[in-house]
């Protein structure tokens, strides 16, 4: 059959918006506002890049300045908590890395870190909650550590509501689901109803990573000419824009060579393989002994745009990188420049190796069957370029995506009835309740839900794998053997009480 004159043969790929055309073309309509994107960040980007920017640069940016990633709303408030913290010696690692490493003595340090998957696991409870522990994992594997347990905070709506029979069921399984076929230990959660988390349940888990000193890895990209290897799952289209929206029809099109009309939306959940994942881990910490990775970075959310954004700027001033997009392996052949930037695909790791141990740490992923690909190298230009079968289609500097997104002081005012909240006095109930009264109040705290025993979602979580868990759920907390040959042990709770936050936002 004749290809119709005009239409791209399966081995040409389809035309892309390069960094020549969008300085030529000024005036091109682009999506940003689908993406997330207000008009006055449109126009700061365009005046940081001089030009408007391509589809590939506006899928980074609309990534990396949302509100998942760059916290542009709530920085403001949240960097009260390194600016206001004591400053310690046992720190070796605080915010701003993928986890806080800290010094337990005789070499050891434990890194941990809690992160929330809430709307991805409202929207597809099972894989939504299942790729939350996935990216906690991948985290922890970032610094350096191996992984060794697990936690999970949960909130949902009223227990007999029907959402939350529709939710909670997924969020369970999918977070037994990934823990237990990765071999690590639930050790300890909550779990907590009411009815203001009907529609928006709060799915939050931690992970625990156990290290020597030595072994702490950092994300940043060093030494140019060292290369870029991309390592673990194939990406494909699971997860696009889930850090900040589902790609419009019309950027999909320009992304894909015109056919988004033809192309349904892809989907904004990812899709995880903890089988795949406990390969990823093994391989990498066989790579981290060999001593072959200079920089590492997990690919989460924002997927290829954040890790080699954050790679480059955390290599510091006059550090870039250079990429080529069309070496990343695919599992959908049709993805174009911006699919793959914003794909959350799970599974995947990003590191920064010097030539000279290339070969054998090719030959250590090839021997966990896990796939690696050199996609770009280190440079000095203190620039980000990525091309696509040749053509440049970004060059940006890293740190206006990674570190320099906008920064907003939103208006806060007091909500209606809060002060009638804090002007309340709980010991009217006492004096205003007959015996009868107050023993109907009783039972009904203590027949809720909030009191029941939790075993029924508790027992679906192995405790024990690895055989280094000393106290587990129903515990006060969970307390890890950190190493058999000394006597270090690290014990973790996680705990919140939502009526704080209620009474005093």
């Amino acid at each position: 059959m004749t290809a119709a004159p005009g239409t791209p043969s399966p081995q040409t790929p389809p035309p892309q918006d390069t960094v020549a055309q969008a300085a030529g073309t000024p005036d091109r309509p682009q999506p940003y506002s689908e993406l997330g994107l207000t008009t006055e960040e449109y126009v700061r980007i365009a005046g940081m890049l001089g030009r408007r920017p391509t589809d590939a640069e506006l899928a980074i940016y609309s990534v990396m300045w949302s509100e998942h990633c760059s916290y542009k709303s709530s920085r403001v408030h949240l960097r009260q908590f390194a600016e206001k913290a004591p400053r310690t010696a046992a720190l070796l690692a605080g915010i701003g890395q993928n986890a806080g490493v800290v010094d337990i003595g005789q070499g050891y340090a434990v890194t941990f870190k809690l992160e929330s998957h809430n709307h991805p696991s409202y929207v597809e409870p099972f894989q939504g909650a299942a790729t939350g522990v996935g990216g906690i994992v991948r985290d922890i594997l970032a610094m350096g550590a191996r992984p060794v347990a697990v936690m999970d905070a949960l909130r949902f709506g009223p227990a007999d509501a029907p959402d939350t029979r529709r939710v909670l069921p997924g969020v369970v399984g999918g977070i037994s689901f990934y823990g237990n076929c990765l071999g690590l230990p639930n050790i300890g959660g909550e779990l907590a109803f009411d009815p203001c988390y009907a529609g928006n349940p709060l799915v939050n888990a931690l992970c625990l990573g156990v290290m020597r000193h030595e072994d702490l890895k950092l994300a940043a990209a060093t030494g140019p000419g060292n290369a870029v290897v991309l390592i673990g799952a194939k990406t494909g289209p699971d997860g696009i824009g889930g850090a900040s929206v589902l790609a419009s029809a019309s950027f999909g099109g320009a992304a894909a060579g015109g056919e988004g009309a033809e192309r349904s939306k892809r989907p904004s959940v990812q899709v995880g393989d903890p089988f795949k994942e406990k390969l990823l881990i093994e391989c990498c910490l066989e790579l981290y002994a060999a001593g072959l990775v200079l920089g590492i970075q997990d690919l989460g959310a924002a997927g290829v745009a954040c890790a080699t954004t954050e790679l480059a700027a955390g290599g510091g001033a006059g550090v870039g990188m250079r990429v080529r997009l069309d070496a990343v392996p695919l599992r959908d052949a049709t993805l174009g420049p911006a699919e793959i930037l914003m794909s959350e695909s799970q599974e995947r790791m990003m590191a920064v190796v010097e030539p000279a141990g290339l070969e054998r740490f090719m030959s250590i992923c090839a021997r966990w069957d896990v796939e690696a690909t050199v996609i770009g190298e280190v440079t000095a230009t203190g620039r980000l370029e990525m091309s696509w079968h040749g053509d440049v289609v970004v060059d940006i500097p890293p740190r206006s995506a990674a570190d320099e997104g906008p920064l907003y002081q939103r208006p806060a005012a007091r909500p209606p009835g809060q002060q009638e909240l804090q002007d309340d006095d709980p010991s009217r109930l006492a004096r205003a309740g007959t015996a009868d009264e107050l023993r109907k109040t009783l039972l009904a705290v203590l027949g809720s839900a909030d009191a029941a025993d939790k075993t029924w979602v508790t027992d679906q979580y192995d405790h024990y794998v690895r055989g280094e868990t000393v106290l587990a759920m129903p515990q006060d907390a969970g307390l890890i053997r950190v190493d058999e040959h000394t006597s270090l042990g690290v014990a973790l709770a996680v705990d919140g009480n939502g009526r704080y936050c209620l009474l005093d936002p």
